[in-house]
């Protein structure tokens, strides 16, 4: 992959997920235009689940505390909960009754 083409996903990785901190509706926003960088909306999902999994592993990977692990893991369902909603949508994370998305990733599960 080109630098061209990795920093073309970012941009597009963070449009939408500007998209979905305005749009809880849980719906993936998809323009054609993407096609040469994700071939499809799964591939896409693919990525966003890939983010979401990496950001839990750097944010959390050095906490000790249980309680710092709750938080931390809190503060980003909070941050991220439109992404979250586009990958529950698809199956890729679970919701719980209260709406409130779970973490897709066991280390923020703890």
């Amino acid at each position: 992959m080109t630098w061209f083409e990795t920093h073309e996903r970012t941009r597009i990785i963070r449009e939408v997920e500007a998209h979905a901190a305005v749009d809880m509706s849980g719906r993936l926003p998809w323009r054609d235009s993407w096609t040469p960088f994700f071939a499809d909306r799964d591939a896409l999902l693919t990525a966003l689940h890939a983010r979401w999994d990496r950001m839990c592993i750097a944010q959390l990977d050095e906490l000790t505390s249980p309680e710092a692990v709750r938080e931390t893991a809190s503060r980003l369902r909070r941050s991220n909960a439109g992404v979250l909603r586009i990958l529950a949508h698809h199956g890729l994370v679970g919701l719980p009754a209260d709406g409130t998305p779970l973490t897709a990733s066991p280390v923020a599960a703890a």
